[in-house]
């Protein structure tokens, strides 16, 4: 299996090549650097890439990743916005389900903010059919808490404006990437999965991002080293 992993920054990216050690090859091409580990035994290849902040960015390293090395699924992982008080600092989880809440056809009134056309809600689901609830249990020993994804291409603030995500959507975490990623996978009919770790509360901002983002990355990266040996 070819798996490819996308993350928005160099500080979510670091503690992944610090678990798994130097890639045994790299490759350029435009903005994309790929790095990638397959050693001799080893079930899989690993193809990781920094997409940039925000859903386009991460729509274009999906299906980069997708054209030229062939992924057979997508994992993205990093750092997200708590939205209520349970969601402390580096709580991990997986997420179930994404609105893309920065899409908004509501203005002519046939469609609430969030919904594509083509959706029955304002709901997305990863099309996931190789990495199953199960599997990251036996994988972990426990169960992972599953988010509710609110994703567009804005840092939200702490205080009311996470508070208003929360309460429109019943979202668990905010972002930047993953409305993009799931999107693209999904179009492509290839699974996607999403590791998310909180770097902000629901009353904290910018500073607390940029102290807990590496951290945050890091407890992403041991959940996915423990998720691969079980795939």
């Amino acid at each position: 299996m070819r798996i490819g992993i996308i993350v928005a920054t160099e500080k979510e990216q670091l503690p992944f090549i610090e678990v798994f050690g130097k890639p045994t090859s790299t490759a350029t091409g435009g903005a994309y650097n790929v790095l990638m580990w397959h050693r001799e035994g080893q079930k899989h290849t690993i193809c990781l890439t920094r997409s940039g902040y925000g859903e386009i960015a991460a729509a274009s390293a999906t299906q980069y990743l997708i054209d030229n090395f062939h992924v057979d699924k997508i994992i993205n992982y990093g750092v997200a916005g708590g939205l209520h008080e349970e969601l402390f600092i580096k709580k991990v989880g997986i997420v179930r389900k994404i609105v893309h809440y920065g899409f908004d056809l509501s203005g002519n009134g046939r469609y609430p903010l969030g919904r594509y056309p083509n959706q029955s809600d304002v709901f997305i689901e990863p099309c996931d059919n190789t990495l199953p609830f199960w599997a990251i249990e036996k994988a972990l020993g426990r169960p992972l808490p599953e988010f509710v994804c609110a994703s567009a291409d804005k840092f939200v603030m702490g205080g009311p404006p996470k508070r208003k995500l929360r309460k429109k959507f019943g979202a668990d975490i905010c972002e930047m990437e993953a409305a993009g990623i799931v999107i693209t996978c999904n179009r492509n009919d290839i699974p996607c999965s999403f590791v998310k770790a909180i770097s902000d509360g629901v009353d904290e901002d910018e500073d607390a991002f940029d102290r807990n983002v590496y951290e945050a990355a890091k407890v992403c990266v041991d959940v996915i080293l423990k998720i691969i040996q079980v795939l």
